[in-house]
């Protein structure tokens, strides 16, 4: 069972270990935590009407947390985690709006459809985001592979 969209809750960035991302999530929601693990589905160049799924931000699953009972121990503990990321020894928190712009691009199994691939780009290349949440910020662009898509 998944906790409710409530302000006693703050969503958490747990990075898993390599290739473990659905388990860690599995695993979170076996304990009661709400968890979320978006994905991306990529046209196929080669075969038209086809989709390639792919993890949005690999190694990454959202993790909603109540605010007085971080229970970090067992979130690090997880089969599948590797631990949470953290900035200056603290877990980060995600803004709910973050998390819920993403969840309201994706359909009901946490993927979202891109309607064409972009492959006029090269690694190195500068990308300005246009729309969303990150409007206006800069990426470098590093390859099409799902584990090596972008750097912000």
């Amino acid at each position: 069972m998944t906790v409710t969209e409530t302000s006693n809750f703050e969503w958490f960035l747990v990075y898993t270990k390599p290739r473990q991302e659905k388990r860690a999530k599995e695993n979170l929601e076996n304990q009661g935590f709400e968890s979320f693990l978006p994905k991306i589905g990529l046209p196929e160049i080669n075969q038209p009407g086809t989709n390639t799924l792919e993890l949005m931000f690999p190694r990454y699953v959202f993790t909603k947390i109540k605010k007085d009972e971080h229970n970090w121990p067992s979130i690090q503990n997880t089969y599948g985690v590797s631990h949470l990321v953290k900035f200056d020894l603290k877990p980060a928190i995600i803004p709910v709006d973050v998390v819920q712009f993403l969840k309201s691009s994706c359909d009901e199994m946490g993927v979202y459809y891109q309607t064409s691939r972009i492959t006029d780009y090269v690694k190195g290349d500068k990308v300005i985001i246009k729309q969303g949440l990150l409007k206006g910020r800069e990426g470098i662009f590093l390859s099409h592979n799902g584990y090596e898509r972008v750097k912000l």
